[in-house]
């Protein structure tokens, strides 16, 4: 019955089956049941069987009258009747009666009444059915309240359960052989296999979930040896197909009464964002000191650079006529002319100037860029071609420095090309950036690709493939969008390379672009 009551979270057909099989064995016209509510204050019915609501209602009043006059009410009796000015057992009562009140209680805690429809002459007709309803009491009490305890836990439970799901962080438990058995909705999210397993399903052990790194043994393992309660390590967390991320786990010793031994409770959290930001704050002081080393030695470089260049000027007027001499002064200058582009680009790099941040129509960026690259693509034998967006795509930005960017990722993208290749360049409305809206700038081309080797360090300083390149092309290219409050990515292709521009576009560039200018952090 208990476990009937417990599995039907209404009750109503393990009530409605009793309160049938009650009345028929006892010969009765009808029962109902009574139970308390919000710690006894409410008292109502919870399941009749062919018992009318006048004979309810007034049963319900005299239990309430006689509580309220008895000083011993809230005991309730066993068999009690309150009928007549005092509470007395029922086998006391001489007069006919139609509806017995049989209190339900299970230790010291007030559950509610039975009701039964059955007319009695008197105590000696009642005494028949006492003793089993004496019994039916006891036992229906207990199964009342062990159904009302079964009806906490689960409602305990559905609480933990919400409150385990809305933390940001992933819980996971073990059982006694290290299998995951229970996920939130946060793990269960990041690592969909641990997701509510089925009986069918292989089980998803602890330490093929989490492994540390450099180590055969398994956090888990490691922790069963270690012999302390509670335990904070950094893992790699294998979530979805071939993800891996890195996770902080917290893992505590739990003894569970219903697997009766020690099982696992971990807590974890996704450090990838974390790990994010870790790398580019060592990127940002690796560029910094970069940075001021590239400013040192240019400016250490470049006077003396010039002092060479004046000479070889100079010896090259004096030695006019001597041909044969004349070309290494030549080839010297060139030379010189290279050292002082790398130079150049290492102040740049060191001491980028600030935009001048002012409405710029995209179009007309493109439109110079294209001007610019037509005779490096005709030497290659390159196909470049330039799709502009219409004239409102507008973004705040100082259009020296984007035309800089766009040139610059176009002339690679034609310089890894080929005789055939195809680079396309194109501007549009981009997807929405931190700042709203944007304008996004996309090169793309079908050569060769990027090397494998340099992909994940391609904006790096001094990082190229190119065999003269300096490496600080695209370095500089990311700090002057960085600059902009935009983003730069690149996306290696199976046949070429993609690389993508967002700026922060410029919706009404009207009256108010120069204060909304200013109001950007330059």
């Amino acid at each position: 019955m208990g476990r009937d009551l417990g599995e039907d979270e209404n009750w109503s057909d393990a009530l409605d089956r009793f309160l049938m099989a009650l009345v028929s064995f006892m010969g009765a016209d009808g029962a109902g049941l009574l139970l308390f509510s919000e710690g006894t204050r409410s008292l109502s019915a919870r399941a009749t069987f062919h018992l009318e609501e006048p004979l309810v209602d007034p049963a319900i009043d005299t239990i309430r009258e006689g509580w309220a006059r008895h000083a011993r009410g809230n005991e309730i009796h066993p068999l009690e009747s309150y009928g007549s000015g005092r509470p007395t057992s029922c086998l006391e009562r001489a007069e006919p009666w139609r509806v017995t009140i049989i209190p339900l209680r299970h230790r010291g805690r007030a559950l509610g009444f039975l009701l039964l429809d059955k007319v009695y002459a008197g105590g000696g007709d009642f005494e028949r059915d006492y003793h089993f309803l004496s019994t039916l009491q006891t036992i229906f009490g207990e199964e009342i309240a062990s159904a009302s305890y079964i009806s906490d836990l689960r409602q305990l439970s559905r609480f933990n359960n919400k409150v385990l799901d809305n933390i940001r962080s992933g819980v996971v438990t073990t059982d006694l052989n290290g299998n995951i058995r229970y996920a939130n909705l946060l793990a269960g999210e990041m690592c969909p296999r641990v997701q509510r397993p089925r009986p069918e399903t292989r089980p998803v052990h602890f330490d093929d979930l989490f492994r540390v790194p450099a180590q055969a043994k398994g956090p888990l393992a490691r922790f069963a040896d270690s012999g302390v309660d509670t335990e904070v390590t950094e893992v790699e967390c294998h979530g979805r197909e071939g993800d891996v991320f890195p996770a902080r786990l917290r893992m505590t010793r739990m003894h569970d009464d219903h697997l009766n031994g020690t099982v696992v409770v971990g807590i974890f959290e996704d450090l990838s964002e974390h790990k994010r930001m870790e790398e580019e704050l060592r990127r940002n002081d690796r560029l910094r000191s970069l940075g001021q080393l590239s400013a040192s030695v240019a400016h250490e470089i470049r006077n003396p650079l010039a002092g060479i260049a004046t000479t070889a000027e100079v010896l090259g007027e004096r030695l006019r006529g001597d041909d044969g001499t004349v070309k290494y002064i030549r080839t010297m200058l060139d030379e010189i002319s290279r050292l002082d582009a790398i130079v150049r680009n290492l102040l740049a790099f060191a001491r980028p100037p600030r935009p001048t941040l002012a409405p710029c129509r995209v179009r007309d960026v493109l439109a110079r860029v294209e001007q610019l690259v037509a005779d490096a693509a005709t030497r290659r034998s390159v196909t470049v071609a330039f799709r502009a967006p219409d004239a409102d795509c507008v973004c705040l930005a100082d259009a020296a420095q984007l035309t800089q960017v766009i040139l610059n990722l176009t002339l690679n993208a034609i310089q890894a090309c080929g005789t055939g290749n195809t680079v396309a360049v194109e501007a549009g409305r981009g997807a929405p950036g931190e700042r709203g809206s944007t304008v996004e700038v996309v090169i793309g081309d079908d050569g060769p690709g990027v090397p494998e080797a340099i992909r994940g360090s391609l904006f790096e300083p001094f990082v190229t493939s190119k065999a003269q390149g300096t490496g600080l092309g695209l370095a500089i290219c990311r700090q002057i969008v960085e600059d902009h409050h935009g983003t730069i990515a690149c996306e290696f292709l199976a046949r070429g390379t993609k690389f993508s521009v967002r700026i922060p576009a410029l919706e009404n560039a009207g009256t108010d672009a120069r204060s909304r200018a200013a109001n950007v952090r330059t």
